[in-house]
């Protein structure tokens, strides 16, 4: 393959990463996608064919920027979304209407800004194979353009052939620029927010997480697949008794009109911070086991933060909100959120409930008689509170069915409906009926909405938990016992471990990574990796390294340091012990490197022991018309590398015209 074909393959792919990175980040749609293919298919078949003359480019720019003009008063959403349809329109101009090495290398480097433009909108793990793919193929594009430029300064006719050697430059440059770039992405200090947010991710519509809830709402996120969070476990899987009580608790609901839940004082009030530490929550009671979360929480339109039950502290980068039912808030709901929580997750959170509470947990719209008349007979011979939340309990979930069809076939209320009719229905109905029943019978109770627990994740040590997840569950106050967890519904059960392959749990494990290490790198993580290596080096005993670090980054970084330690130390010893001291050889002018090349490409090239005068007098034997030049060339040589002379305007003139003389030659 020649080198100009090698580099018009690499300048499109340059230019196909970009646009690939622009449809991660949703700057185009499938269709931009397909037209951007076919205009890139289209230009190669006519490159192909026929080279593009100056008119042609003229016309085809004074299209662009007609269009250009219609887009952004008239097409565009917004002045960014014009600015990426002409950054498109302008690279796929230079790279249809290229006549030399240079202008693909001018349409690689206007791609560039497509990654730019996309980086500010996307954090997902793609992007970053996008980066590498678009770092390899640019550093390949640069490399080709090089040697091209150069073979027409030296005016060789040929074209240039493509080998492994070019290649493997070009993947280690790669490498190397890479192993460079996320050096300094660690290093480099943190000053706030992203520089450039010229769109915000998108988000979806708030349902079933807000200060009012429809009966079934829960139900249209329940068939989605969606990431909803990621919860990290910094004490490894949930121990089995642990498990049934682990959920993530959102919105907790005080208020039933009969066919919607709802926040009746929904005040929320700013959390308190300590000095340098958490924001607090509560104060552990001292009755369940303190389990530590990192929460990863993606843009699904709600303000709410998901925790275990009972928090007692929590560490986010901003302030946080709480209402006096334990529901956690952000003031403004942001694109992603990563928060910490230490919740204490037991039987019981002892607490006391006051006579105007308890009424408030009592309300109860207008209820057809047979309703309270069914919790009577339910709980009929339970002996105390606990007994008859658990009758009741019991009762919904053996003897009703779970299902998403909730089409209404009668004129009864929801609840009426779902109880004597359909008897069946998703968790928002479980939940409902549980905590109306319990109100009847004088328990007081709400609703709370969530997600379960989602799947286990082995390799990243964290749950995955989809919108599927969503779930909502009943807290009833038992006197002495506090707010207690009830969930009737039969799929509360169901769903807590291994439905993924395992190349899909560990294609997340690698993106919880790339959301904690690249994405969410803060100052504070910066500081903490610090402190840790400066630990490490004044408690570093040579029997004792300590590995065992507390798995925030500090691993990965002590590793990095050891190796780097023992890559100089090699290099120290290598150059610095006795009889290996080498003294770096003068460097080869550039006049007879270029005549090397030109050789080479004849198929002349000097033996490992051969010297300049020995290669110079082969060259005359086997090709004499190249003798004259490549001799006075080679005597410059000599005396510019082993006698320190410098070349004269003349000597270098006469250089240019002995290296014109190899070029040109034929034999």
């Amino acid at each position: 393959m020649s080198a100009e074909r090698a580099l018009r393959i690499a300048a499109y792919l340059v230019v196909a990463t970009g646009v690939a990175a622009l449809y991660l980040g949703a700057l185009i749609g499938p269709l931009g996608l397909a037209l951007v293919a076919l205009a890139l298919g289209i230009g190669w078949r006519l490159r192909e064919r026929a080279h593009p003359t100056a008119a042609l480019g003229g016309v085809l720019a004074a299209g662009v920027v007609v269009f250009a003009g219609v887009d952004f008063l008239y097409l565009a959403e917004s002045p960014f979304d014009a600015f990426v349809h002409l950054l498109v329109l302008l690279v796929l101009l230079r790279l249809g209407t290229a006549r030399r090495p240079r202008d693909f290398r001018d349409a690689g480097l206007l791609a560039f800004f497509m990654l730019v433009a996309s980086s500010a909108i996307t954090v997902g793990l793609e992007f970053f194979f996008v980066l590498v793919a678009f770092l390899v193929a640019g550093i390949c594009m640069l490399l080709l353009a090089h040697e091209l430029s150069e073979t027409e300064r030296a005016g060789a006719a040929d074209p240039l052939p493509v080998g492994a050697g070019l290649v493997g430059l070009g993947l280690a440059a790669s490498a190397g620029a890479l192993l460079t770039t996320l050096g300094l992405f660690f290093v480099i200090p943190r000053v706030g927010e992203a520089t450039v947010a010229l769109r915000s991710a998108a988000r979806r519509t708030p349902i079933g997480f807000s200060d009012r809830v429809e009966l079934g709402a829960i139900g249209e996120l329940e068939t989605d697949a969606a990431v909803a969070m990621r919860v990290y476990l910094a004490d490894g899987p949930p121990s089995p008794d642990l498990l049934p009580r682990l959920r993530w608790r959102g919105v907790a609901l005080d208020r039933f009109d009969g066919r919607a839940w709802s926040a009746q004082l929904h005040r929320r009030v700013p959390l308190l911070r300590s000095p340098g530490g958490p924001l607090e929550l509560g104060t552990a009671r001292g009755t369940g086991r303190l389990v530590t979360q990192e929460v990863f929480l993606e843009p699904i339109g709600t303000d709410a933060l998901f925790a275990a039950p009972h928090a007692v502290r929590l560490r986010i980068r901003g302030g946080a909100l709480a209402d006096d039912m334990g529901a956690i808030s952000v003031p403004t709901p942001l694109g992603r959120v990563q928060y910490t929580v230490e919740s204490e997750v037991g039987r019981a959170w002892p607490e006391r409930l006051g006579s105007v509470d308890a009424a408030r947990y009592l309300q109860l719209p207008s209820l057809p008689p047979r309703i309270p008349a069914l919790a009577r007979e339910v709980s009929a011979g339970a002996g105390n509170a606990t007994a008859t939340a658990l009758a009741l309990t019991n009762f919904l979930s053996r003897e009703f069915r779970y299902t998403l069809k909730l089409e209404r076939t009668t004129a009864l209320e929801p609840l009426e409906e779902f109880l004597f009719v359909r008897r069946a229905g998703n968790c928002e109905y479980f939940a409902t009926a549980l905590a109306v029943m319990l109100r009847s019978l004088g328990i007081p109770a709400r609703v709370i909405t969530g997600f379960q627990q989602g799947e286990w994740n082995p390799y990243g040590q964290h749950f995955l938990v989809r919108m599927g997840d969503a779930h909502a569950w009943v807290e009833a106050y038992l006197a002495g016992a506090g707010w207690v967890t009830f969930d009737p519904s039969p799929r509360g059960s169901a769903g807590a471990f291994a439905t993924s392959s395992g190349a899909g749990l560990w294609i997340d494990a690698l993106r919880l990574r790339w959301y904690r290490y690249i994405v969410n790198w803060s100052r504070q993580d910066q500081v903490r990796v610090a402190a840790t290596l400066r630990r490490a080096a004044w408690t570093a005993q040579p029997w004792r390294v300590p590995w065992r670090a507390s798995g925030d980054g500090s691993n990965a970084a002590l590793l990095a340091l050891a190796l780097a330690t023992g890559g100089l130390a090699w290099l120290v010893w290598r150059h610095a012990r006795p009889g290996a001291v080498r003294i770096p050889p003068p460097a080869v002018p550039d006049f007879y490197r270029r005549a090397l090349r030109c050789l080479a490409r004849r198929g002349l090239r000097p033996a490992p022991a051969e010297t300049a005068r020995e290669f110079s007098a082969r060259v005359g034997a086997e090709t004499p018309a190249r003798a004259a030049p490549f001799a006075v060339i080679t005597a410059a040589y000599e005396a510019v590398r082993f006698g320190s002379a410098t070349l004269s305007a003349l000597d270098t003139a006469r250089m240019d015209a002995c290296l014109g003389a190899l070029a040109h030659f034929r034999p």
